[in-house]
This record gives C-alpha cells, structure tokens and sequence, in this order.
C-alpha cells in the first residue's frame, strides 16, 4: 500500500488540485499535499486502506482552508456597519476602479508636474482636507494611534498631558491611552473622576510643565446618568502660547452634528485628529488638522518618515474627500448604507425569498433587527434593520454558521438566542444571489 502513495509532482498534476497554485501559491500547496501524505502513512501503518480519491479530497479541502486565510472579499451581516475585523468602511466599485485606471504604471508620488521638480506626498489630499474642513494645514499618517503618538512626542515629550479620567480609553486590539502618553514620553495627568470632570478640574492640574490638554473621544463606549464635563469651547479658554488643546475625534465625522464634528472641533482646538477608514468612508490613516505652524513642525518630524502612507492610501483618501468637495458624500457606500430605509431593506430580503428553494423557505424568517455604526463611531445609536433568521431542524448553529462562510464569498452573519441571523442593511443587492445558493445547499 505504500507503494500506491503517489508523488508530490503527479498529485500537483491533478485537475482538483492544479487551481490552488495559483490561489495560494506553488510552496502552500506543496506543504499541504506533503502534509497529508504524512497522514496517509501513518494511517496505513495503523491498518487503514489507501483510498486515492479521499486523498485528493484531503489536500483540497487543505488547500481551500488555506485560500480562506486570504485577504478577500467578504459578505457583512454581521449587525455592525463599520466593522473593524471585516475592514471598517467599504470601498466602492468606482473608486478601485479609478485606483486601477490613475495609479496603474507610475504615479506623481512626489514629483509636482506644474514645476515639473521633486514635491511632497499627500499635498493635493491634505490641501482637500484643509478645504473641507476649515483647517490652515493637514498631514495623513498611516493610522490615528500614529496621529496620537506623534502629536504627543513631538509637542510633549518629557511634558504633562492633562486628560480626564473619563476619556483614559482602551479601544479594540489594546490600544490605551496612557500607554501611548507613556511610549511618547509623556506625564500623565489625571484629573476628574470617570463621570464627573469640570474645567476647574483642568485648571487646578496646570503647571509650567504643562504642553497639552487632551480630549480624547470615547470611541466604543458613552456614560449616561449623573455626568459632565466640560465643552472643547471650556477647555480652549485654558490655552496658552505654552499649552495646546488636541481634540482625538476617533471616528472623522465631517457631517454629523451630535456627533464630534471636525470643522466645529477645528474652531476651538489648535489640533484635531480622526481616523480615515470610520465614517469618513475611506481606508486605515490618521488624519491630522490644525494650525499651520503646528502641523508644519509634525511634518518635519523624523517620525514622519516611519509613519507616512502610500500612494494607494494617498489616492483612497484624496478621491474620497472629493465625495465630500462635491457633495456626493452619499454615494459612499458607508453613506449609502446608512442611509437606506427599512422599506429597500425588506425588499432585498423578498428578493432572496424568491430565489429560495420550495424546501428550504419554511426554515427562513424575516426579523426586525437592528445595525450599530461600529469602528467607535456614535456608540450609542443604532440604525433600524431587518435580517433573516436561519434555523433548521437537525443542524447545528455552529454548523449553519460554519457553511456560510465557508462560501466561495464568505458570509459572515452571527449567533443570537442560539438561532444563526443575517441583518441586511450592509449586504449589497449583488450578493442576495450568492447568499441564496448558501442557505439553498444547506439542505442534501
């Protein structure tokens, strides 16, 4: 029977296995046929017979758990608009396709045609920034912690930054506040307690080693009930020409009133900072706006050469804000999304009806849902929604769970009250067909 085992070159011949080579690469499916060819062994030294077909069907079904580890193209129905593990703020088809069409060969990186001599990154996205918002001067860094971190060593490194208790955030995959403050060389000044800060707070911290006051937003949390703390308006009257207000705004609303708003934060705060992928609807980048002097000495920082985007990033952000200079902003697919009514939703839902099976419809339900923002962003509002409850006799939650998304698109919905759901306010109409085929091959 060892004899029978074949050799690495012909199982790399085989039709099943062939497409894998270029789904995830020569040295990938090599491993996965020599690793399971190690198990064939051993199983017939335990006695068991050689079988050919299971042993093509174990190094596809290992090859094709490898090709999900891909970064890849998902369905979100997860109830969560801006989803940090499923990329926060989804791309449109119109913009990849202008990335395609402007950005394939070269690009004017840094080389300004007009002059036709060597320029800097970022300048036409950062001058849009500056336009929309109201800023004197913007700089683009590869993420907002990059933002913090450098508006923190370069201005107070050595220094006291003064924050409220209240805002000593943590958000997703550990990032602290007091972390950062303590990695930029900063001292940390704590004032208020967690639900109560006033500006007399700030006032009584202050020393002549003080170069910040900190507002940070609270990204995935919010405090109701008996709380307070001062207006960002409160806390500019505390600044001095040696003391400088930094509003963290986390989520870069550029329209939303209830929620920090750029424009109206710049009105009071020497610097403000958003991230790029929330609801500003475009890719992972630290925002920076402010005055002029001020974000002239970050760009001038060695950090910079560290903590600056690529052109891919560059050109995402600059296409995005012209959404906003030319009030499309809608057109967004964050935007769009949120602004669907209830009604489009359902009728995405009847559409998948339809295409259901007579067998398998009797196991779906609509259900009234609900969508949160997600990323940080407005923790405490919710969006209204429908999904779909998936529930068959016979098969476990997990298990439905596990098909989905295991789909040539993975399907990514989740578990409630032991029933598997899909919401379907972020799932584009071009999906429905896919979803379809899911739920349709759940039953033999």
């Amino acid at each position: 029977m060892y004899k029978q085992i074949p050799q690495v070159q012909k199982l790399l011949e085989e039709e099943a296995i062939q497409p894998f080579i270029t789904t995830i690469g020569h040295p990938f499916v090599v491993a996965a046929i020599r690793d399971i060819l190690d198990m064939e062994r051993k199983n017939i030294a335990d006695g068991k017979p050689f079988d050919y077909a299971s042993l093509i069907g174990a190094i596809v079904a290992r090859c094709r758990a490898t090709s999900f580890e891909k970064l890849q193209r998902v369905i979100n129905g997860t109830g969560v608009l801006l989803h940090t593990n499923l990329g926060r703020a989804p791309l449109g088809k119109e913009l990849l396709q202008n990335i395609a069409q402007q950005l394939y060969g070269y690009c004017n990186l840094e080389y300004t045609i007009p002059s036709q001599k060597r320029g800097k990154r970022g300048g036409f996205a950062e001058k849009l920034i500056c336009t929309i918002t109201g800023a004197e001067d913007a700089l683009i860094v590869n993420n907002n912690a990059a933002s913090i971190f450098l508006i923190l060593h370069h201005f107070a490194h050595g220094k006291e930054v003064i924050i409220s208790r209240g805002e000593l955030i943590q958000i997703g995959g550990g990032f602290r506040i007091p972390d950062i403050m303590q990695q930029a060389g900063c001292t940390l000044v704590e004032v208020g307690t967690t639900n109560i800060t006033l500006q007399n707070d700030y006032m009584e911290a202050l020393t002549p080693n003080s170069a910040i006051i900190l507002s940070a937003h609270r990204s995935n949390f919010y405090m109701k009930g008996f709380t307070a703390s001062p207006t960002l308006q409160q806390l500019a009257a505390l600044k001095t020409d040696s003391l400088l207000l930094v509003k963290d705004l986390g989520s870069g609303n550029l329209i939303f009133n209830d929620e920090d708003n750029v424009s109206q934060a710049l009105n009071h705060a020497d610097i403000v900072c958003f991230s790029g992928d929330k609801l500003l609807g475009a890719c992972q980048a630290g925002i920076i706006a402010g005055k002029k002097a001020l974000i002239e000495e970050l760009k001038n920082n060695p950090l910079m050469r560290i903590m600056r985007v690529d052109k891919i990033t560059y050109f995402i952000i600059q296409e995005v804000l012209l959404y906003y200079a030319n009030h499309r902003h809608f057109n967004l697919p964050v935007w769009d999304m949120m602004k669907q009514d209830v009604t489009s939703i359902d009728k995405k839902i009847k559409r998948l009806m339809k295409k259901l099976n007579a067998d398998v419809k009797p196991h779906i339900h609509r259900t009234t849902s609900k969508t949160a923002f997600g990323g940080g962003a407005m923790p405490h509002k919710v969006l209204p929604d429908y999904g779909i409850v998936i529930a068959i006799d016979g098969k476990n939650v997990s298990d439905i769970a596990h098909h989905m998304v295991h789909q040539p698109v993975p399907i990514i919905g989740y578990i409630q009250n032991d029933v598997y759901i899909l919401n379907f306010r972020t799932i584009d109409d071009n999906d429905i067909a896919s979803i379809a085929d899911a739920i349709n091959s759940l039953l033999p």
